[in-house]
């Protein structure tokens, strides 16, 4: 791992420590950004307080009790709001955040007969990005329900000062688990229910997850730091593929394929038939631009597709004429009669 990779991983291990208090989560800032909260035991909760860290104390922000309802500071009204006051849900969004939000923030519930329990979120700006490590991923499947180990060997050199198990998402870093130099263990406020973790100061670290859930599909990573390295290992944990899901996607991907060839076979048809029609009709305007109805022949021996007034009008006007109209034809007459009479006056 290079320099600038070793100096953002120990500034991020750095950050995970709050006034002494191990940071749960760290959250990227967005408009509408959310802080989980969830109540992982089964106590009775009598009242949940959320507060921001400023520069000498911690500021309240809301109080949500389950008889006298909630109670939002005025600089956080019409900012903030809770989406289930009730149950072991106590999430905290953001309506429309800025930059005055990035800090430190406590969800502080109180139960019976447990006492307090408390997760530390950090919010982050936006251009912060997350490292990653630079090792080969390791794939790991298992079904929701089920356990998953996680084995993270190093070997660096020199005695291990602390090592980090952390859940990655998109927006945000879950811590898991936190193993230092002298045995002391410190849990994520999510994983201290589920998580079992062992780690030797030089062999290398293992991790159970157990109960995983579908929110636990995602990448995890161990940071193990020494005095002048840092190891990393990062894993991804997916659901297996169910074989009757997959014969599903199969079937359903053949019927889509189907289908749209047969949209395809009526659209080329339909295209071809409305194209057809087009050059038919193309044909007869051009047809009738060339042969205009007043240049055609008075007398037509076949069937004439147009009926209209003006040719209506024309026809009785030519059979009018006809019966007016007398026809000379230049043809030699020949007349008997003009003889007989001649030949009267010849014998007289």
């Amino acid at each position: 791992m290079d320099s600038i990779t070793f100096l953002m991983v120990a500034l991020q291990l750095y950050g995970t420590g709050v006034e002494g208090k191990f940071v749960d989560s760290t959250v990227k800032l967005t408009e509408k950004v959310k802080l989980d909260c969830v109540y992982p035991k089964k106590a009775m909760i009598i009242q949940t307080s959320w507060m921001k860290r400023n520069l000498t104390h911690k500021a309240n922000i809301a109080v949500l009790h389950p008889i006298y309802g909630i109670h939002i500071e005025n600089n956080y009204k019409g900012r903030i709001h809770f989406q289930n006051d009730s149950g072991k849900d106590k999430s905290l969004s953001f309506i429309k955040s800025t930059l005055e939000d990035v800090g430190v923030y406590f969800c502080s519930i109180q139960t019976y007969p447990d006492g307090i329990w408390e997760k530390v979120i950090k919010i982050i700006q936006p251009a912060d990005a997350f490292e990653l490590p630079e090792k080969q991923n390791n794939l790991v499947l298992t079904e929701p329900g089920g356990n998953v180990t996680f084995t993270c060997p190093y070997n660096i050199g020199d005695s291990v000062q602390q090592v980090m198990w952390e859940r990655i998402k998109a927006d945000r870093i879950d811590s898991i688990a936190l193993c230092n130099s002298l045995g002391e263990k410190s849990f994520g406020s999510d994983f201290e229910e589920r998580a079992l973790v062992a780690c030797a100061p030089e062999a290398g670290s293992t991790v159970v997850l157990r109960n995983v859930t579908a929110s636990d599909f995602a990448m995890y990573r161990c940071v193990a730091t020494g005095r002048n390295r840092t190891h990393a290992m990062s894993f991804t944990v997916a659901a297996p593929l169910d074989h009757q899901w997959f014969i599903i996607y199969i079937a359903g991907g053949i019927s889509a394929a189907f289908l749209l060839l047969v949209f395809l076979l009526i659209f080329c048809i339909t295209t071809a038939y409305h194209k057809k029609r087009k050059r038919k009709r193309i044909t007869q305007d051009l047809a009738k631009a060339l042969h205009p109805p007043h240049t055609w022949p008075v007398k037509s021996y076949g069937r004439s597709n147009f009926h209209g007034t003006e040719n209506t009008e024309r026809s009785r006007e030519e059979s009018s004429l006809s019966q007016t109209e007398e026809i000379y034809v230049n043809c030699r007459s020949v007349s008997h009669k003009p003889k007989k009479r001649l030949l009267t006056s010849f014998l007289v």
